[in-house]
């Protein structure tokens, strides 16, 4: 299974400060994440003693060493699996995989887990548990004029900003295997709150100097009518980034289904009032 429990963790040596830290499981969790035992000693699974294996910890007299020794002071541990070589033979009635070692490093120490047997595993399923961490930025809105004082025909131009444009990744790791998934952004489809509605890329930001009274080359809309009959008398543009999604690993790649995240600010829409030229 993809979520096993990694039980042949348990009598990992951590060597931290030159002190020999034995635990029942120096890392307790399952495949995708682990529980850092130095860190957190009382958490299930973990058991932490100083001494030699198989020897009672020090009763904390005078001279005796404490499991707060091997402290990493906070600091996340950098872990990645390595392929056993050679290969012992499998556990009897396991399928097809290898045996690995997971390798931590901690502060100025190495945690080296003994080597645990894992099954080969579908790197669609490692594919899945990637695209779960992708984390996808809500579309920062752009307008001009600015949304807080949009007229009647005058051109508007949408755009999003460059911070919430552009790639995103995530990885996935089993012993053997690593995915990364990528969401590129493709389109973004804008809800201009007066029953209004277009797809456009990006689209093009303003620039300073530019003709106010022209048009956007590529994304823009055009308000024929003022917003105070609407709830709070404005109008709510909304932006909707659609991201595609393709991953790679395992000797092979994929695509999953599109993701979109979303973003919406209130507009006020007013009509420009006449000037009066005469004395």
């Amino acid at each position: 299974m993809l979520r096993r429990s990694l039980t042949a963790l348990l009598g990992a040596t951590i060597l931290i400060a030159g002190n020999t830290l034995w635990a029942s499981s120096a890392f307790a969790g399952d495949g995708w994440g682990h529980v850092d035992c130095d860190e957190n000693p009382t958490a299930p699974g973990c058991d932490v003693s100083v001494g030699a294996p198989g020897t009672p910890a020090d009763g904390g007299g005078s001279g005796g060493d404490s499991a707060g020794s091997g402290s990493t002071g906070g600091q996340e541990p950098t872990c990645t699996w390595e392929r056993v070589e050679p290969q012992a033979s499998p556990p009897v009635g396991a399928g097809g995989g290898a045996w690995y070692e997971r390798m931590c490093q901690i502060g100025t120490g190495m945690a080296v887990s003994p080597p645990v047997w894992h099954e080969t595993t579908d790197p669609r399923a490692v594919a899945q548990e990637a695209v779960s961490r992708l984390r996808l930025p809500a579309p920062a809105i752009r307008t001009n004029p600015d949304s807080a004082s949009l007229l009647v025909h005058v051109p508007v131009w949408l755009w999003v900003d460059d911070s919430t444009w552009g790639d995103r990744r995530a990885t996935a790791s089993v012993p053997g295997m690593s995915v990364t998934a990528i969401a590129t952004p493709t389109r973004v489809t804008w809800s201009t709150g007066d029953g209004g509605s277009r797809q456009c890329g990006k689209g093009t930001p303003w620039v300073a100097g530019a003709d106010p009274a022209s048009a956007s080359p590529d994304c823009g809309h055009t308000y024929t009518s003022p917003s105070r009959g609407s709830a709070g008398g404005t109008y709510t543009v909304t932006a909707t980034i659609t991201w595609r999604v393709t991953w790679s690993g395992g000797g092979t790649s994929g695509t999953e289904p599109d993701l979109t995240s979303t973003a919406s600010v209130p507009v006020q829409v007013i009509e420009a009032s006449a000037v009066n030229t005469n004395s």
